[in-house]
């Protein structure tokens, strides 16, 4: 199964200057919890979280109106998928760097969707369930990826260094 058979095309987006304010309330009226910052091209250069919205407003003791998306990621990397690699990649790439949304760009590196976390989880089934030929994906393989994600980083990182 690939990226393209789960994720999701229409993409609400804004660009890196766009006011915390207003990426709140894209989030709001898309129901989402994140927004990819792209620039003129429809690149994605960032993406920004509630959660991001919430600590960088926090942090830099601002209100939402002053603060932009380019003030609180331009120092995160930013990982993204293909349409075409497999929901594996993507479940490793996720895992890897710790992250729950990865933006899907095409082949001039256009944002053209998002694959998320809820996205992989809607598409799993227990292997019971599974059909021979059917496209799911393994509860197993999502199980170990949750764990993963999920775990406290304080916790992942003290497993890590063991």
């Amino acid at each position: 199964m690939n990226v393209n058979e789960i994720m999701v095309t229409e993409v609400a987006s804004c660009s890196p200057q766009t006011t915390l304010q207003d990426i709140a309330m894209l989030m709001w009226n898309n129901d989402c919890g994140a927004i990819p910052l792209v620039d003129d091209q429809e690149h994605p250069v960032a993406i920004i979280t509630d959660r991001d919205i919430s600590m960088g407003a926090a942090l830099q003791h601002k209100p939402l109106w002053e603060l932009r998306g380019e003030d609180i990621s331009s120092d995160r990397e930013l990982y993204c998928c293909n349409p075409d690699d497999s929901i594996q990649t993507a479940l490793q790439l996720m895992e890897a760097h710790e992250v729950r949304r990865l933006p899907v760009v095409n082949q001039y590196n256009q944002l053209c969707g998002m694959v998320s976390l809820g996205d992989i989880v809607s598409f799993t089934v227990t292997e019971s369930d599974k059909k021979p030929g059917g496209k799911k994906i393994s509860s197993k393989e999502t199980i170990e990826f949750l764990r993963h994600i999920s775990a406290h980083h304080s916790l992942h990182k003290a497993t890590v260094a063991m």
